[in-house]
């Protein structure tokens, strides 16, 4: 997927004599200067763009992790309302940068990024690289000061809590507020028993609730996510006494906002309080209801990083009777299985290995190329043309749900996708044509239109993986025709579930007989309560869609 814009070409001297114009390069010394600019001739992803006037630069929701500085001309930030009109908000010209959000905090973009004038150019740093300026201690604190007043300031306007509030006591906030980001799970962010001096809104990921009884047993009682808050009911509903610890879930970020300044959007705006008072309602109530067996199944759901996912793959083991089809049919799609039927068991469901879409991507972060993306829908997926095959991606899952597979078998089942459905799908070299019936898989494809259910008649899956046996063969006769010359072709490739990209239908839920295998949210699976786990936005619509 070619970016927007067209590539410009500059040498690491003519980028310095920009970049040392702005405040985040101004101090910089001529060690760290040196090993900014090496970067700069070494790391592909470190570019520069052009863009005409009036061209989307990026779009809201987009997952563009860079940290993007305007060399030449401007852009112009647009909110977007609910009927997709575009209201201007911000402009940044040449000297300024913009997107510290995603490159610092991992999100998505929150405005429409436009330019303003004919040749506008606009330098990258991907979030890998910003370590090579946060070497130096002004531009470190620079950018985290920039941070923190984005963040707050989003955080406030898509808050209820915080509806109607008036920009001086915003302000007041800003002042005030501490931002604290954790990378690990289970550290204690409130303990229980401690006087409560502060309310925590979640910025970003996940905490967990957790209940210490006298005799020692602790019961996880909810998740809370970002857009929640907790710490409520030692300031409103009781005696000041934190009544459980809340501990992270995995990666997260929390805004600390001061008891005394709580105390002061209490008084000042009497909204904020009723809202606050119906949280605390809501929530004892779900407490209620909460039975030991699930708060065991949170527990480990917070364990084994399912909280921190926006599409599982889960089979309800009520209804699978292990015919493998979901496995084979993988296989017969990408030239190897992207799912391995075994897994963690929470309640009735299984949770193969397979890839999550996590909301903290680890295989994202340690792509050295940005070669792995992700949709505003949520999907992870490679961009092949940018990948050197390097592993780091696979080495970087904690879930192990990444394989590098050998380049001519990949390359044979992307070209039997590509000749069957009649579109490109990335190949790193020619190959021969393929024998594969034109109609069986148009077959596949037809089974899923309009929401067909349709199952596919007993022997078809084997007729497609008895081609894996040919395919071989073809993949051996492909790697020995070879690349192209002056091409780099890596010895293996990554693949991973990307929810069958580029195909009409997913192969494992559509190949499964009885409906057991399906993709659905984590809150799906928390669905015997109330307010036990808040859903998470209406992303990965193609997965989420599959089963509805």
């Amino acid at each position: 997927m070619e970016p927007a814009g067209k590539a410009i070409k500059r040498s690491a001297d003519e980028l310095w004599s920009t970049l040392s114009g702005f405040d985040l390069f101004q101090h910089f010394s001529a060690e760290q200067r040196a090993a900014f600019l090496k970067a700069f001739d070494n790391e592909p992803a470190m570019r520069i763009r052009q863009f005409r006037g009036g061209e989307l630069v990026c779009g809201k929701g987009e997952f563009e992790l860079d940290l993007c500085f305007v060399l030449k001309g401007a852009v112009d930030l647009f909110e977007i309302d609910g009927a997709a009109a575009r209201t201007k908000v911000a402009e940044r010209g040449a000297g300024s940068f913009y997107g510290e959000m995603g490159a610092l905090g991992g999100l998505p973009r929150t405005l429409d990024i436009v330019a303003a004038e004919d040749a506008t150019e606009i330098f990258y740093l991907p979030r890998y690289c910003l370590k090579f300026v946060e070497t130096n201690d002004e531009a470190r604190a620079i950018l985290s000061a920039r941070f923190r007043e984005r963040a707050i300031r989003v955080m406030v306007t898509e808050l209820e809590l915080f509806k109607g509030v008036q920009g001086e006591f915003i302000d007041r906030l800003l002042a005030n507020c501490e931002i604290k980001h954790y990378d690990q799970r289970g550290i204690v962010l409130v303990k229980q028993g401690e006087a409560g001096d502060s309310l925590y809104v979640v910025r970003d990921g996940y905490v967990q609730v957790v209940r210490e009884s006298e005799d020692g047993a602790q019961r996880v009682l909810a998740y809370r996510r970002a857009g929640e808050y907790f710490g409520e009911m030692s300031l409103l509903g009781g005696n000041g006494v934190r009544n459980a610890s809340v501990l992270t879930a995995g990666k997260c970020e929390v805004v600390r906002i001061r008891r005394e300044d709580v105390a002061a959007l209490i008084e000042q705006f009497p909204a904020a309080e009723r809202q606050v008072r119906a949280t605390i309602e809501r929530r004892l109530k779900a407490e209620e209801q909460l039975t030991p067996e699930l708060s065991a199944i949170l527990k480990d759901s917070g364990q084994y990083g399912v909280i921190q996912n926006d599409a599982l793959l889960v089979m309800d083991l009520d209804l699978c009777v292990k015919c493998d089809n979901c496995v084979t049919a993988c296989e017969s799609l990408h030239g190897t299985s992207r799912l391995i039927r075994t897994g963690i068991q929470l309640g009735k469901y299984l949770i193969p290995a397979a890839c999550r879409h996590c909301d903290d991507p680890k295989c994202m972060n340690s792509c050295p190329t940005g070669a792995i993306k992700r949709r505003p829908e949520g999907e992870i997926y490679f961009q092949y043309d940018m990948c050197i095959g390097c592993g780091n991606c696979a080495i970087a899952c904690p879930y192990d749900n990444i394989a590098m597979i050998e380049t001519g078998k990949f390359d044979d089942a992307q070209s039997r996708k590509a000749e069957t459905l009649g579109h490109e799908f990335f190949r790193p070299y020619p190959v021969p044509s393929h024998a594969v019936e034109q109609t069986l898989w148009s077959r596949i494809a037809a089974t899923h239109e309009q929401g067909d259910r349709e199952r596919l008649e007993p022997g078809l899956w084997r007729r497609i993986l008895g081609r894996n046996q040919e395919s071989t063969q073809q993949a051996e006769s492909s790697a020995a025709s070879g690349p192209k010359p002056g091409s780099h072709v890596p010895a293996a490739y990554p693949i991973k579930c990307d929810l069958c990209d580029g195909l009409p239908f997913m192969g494992c839920v559509h190949a499964c007989p009885t409906g057991s295998a399906m993709r659905i949210k984590p809150s799906d699976l928390f669905s015997q309560t109330t307010d036990t786990l808040i859903p998470g936005p209406d992303r990965v619509r193609k997965a989420i869609g599959s089963h509805d």
